[in-house]
């Protein structure tokens, strides 16, 4: 049984409506963050490197002061004032003519070795087959609430929701390791394939997950055009957060 999923699936009822949330393990609680990773995929180097640094809850509220338009401008190749920023919940989201980037996702934990555990937990790499078994548990799990009146989320409803992103990660996720950035970096190569409109539409993550001290965050950038991974801006912009991080 997998003690947690990647992209951790919680399906709850809001005045009759049904939300999906899918936020890389963001949502998950600290015993989660205690449990135990899967092996293999930490890097050993980047583990000894921790920096030790805590930094303060308040800093996750305000993404855009770490990355700024003048930072993504030069990964961009375009002037700065080509650049639109705008904040969006816990979001820092930045576009120009013909690409897009973002920095969010910040969370912090009471201490490093819990922030490690949460992270190398949250990404890790998961085959299909792991996904779809993750997708199964919770529909148990809401069919047994379900029974005992603990939930009025329609069991067919979960169903369906869990099925369509089983469906559509079918193949799992898949991280590398970026060494010498952070602490922890995990860049997300995960593809996916949607047909729409008889076309095959393929895309990649792009996001870049980044552990320094007990702060996470993660940095995404792409462009307009036939879908690529954008391994090297990725890693530019990440490094731009980090150096605007207190000392």
């Amino acid at each position: 049984m997998l003690i947690f999923m990647k992209r951790i699936i919680l399906i709850v009822l809001y005045v009759g409506s049904l939300t999906l949330l899918t936020a890389c393990g963001e949502n998950g609680n600290d015993a989660e963050a205690k449990a135990e990773s899967k092996p293999g995929s930490a890097n050993k180097e980047q583990a000894a490197s921790s920096t030790g640094k805590l930094f303060d809850r308040e800093i996750t509220k305000q993404p855009c002061d770490l990355l700024t338009p003048d930072a993504v401008a030069v990964v961009a190749g375009v002037e700065a004032s080509a650049i639109e920023q705008r904040k969006m919940a816990s979001m820092c989201l930045f576009s120009w003519e013909d690409g897009n980037a973002s920095i969010g996702l910040l969370r912090t934990d009471k201490t490093v070795e819990a922030a490690r555990k949460r992270f190398e937990n949250s990404y890790a790499n998961q085959s299909g087959e792991e996904v779809a078994e993750a997708a199964a548990q919770i529909n148990a799990r809401i069919e047994k609430q379900k029974d005992e009146g603990k939930t009025d989320v329609n069991p067919e409803h979960a169903k369906a929701v869990t099925g369509a992103f089983s469906d559509r990660f079918s193949e799992g996720f898949q991280f590398e390791d970026i060494p010498g950035l952070g602490d922890i970096s995990r860049f997300e190569i995960t593809k996916t394939e949607t047909e729409l409109g008889g076309k095959t539409l393929v895309s990649y993550a792009n996001s870049l997950n980044v552990l320094t001290g007990n702060l996470k965050f993660t940095v995404s950038f792409s462009r307009d055009g036939e879908p690529k991974l954008y391994r090297d801006e990725s890693i530019a912009l990440a490094e731009a957060a980090l150096r605007s991080l207190p000392n």
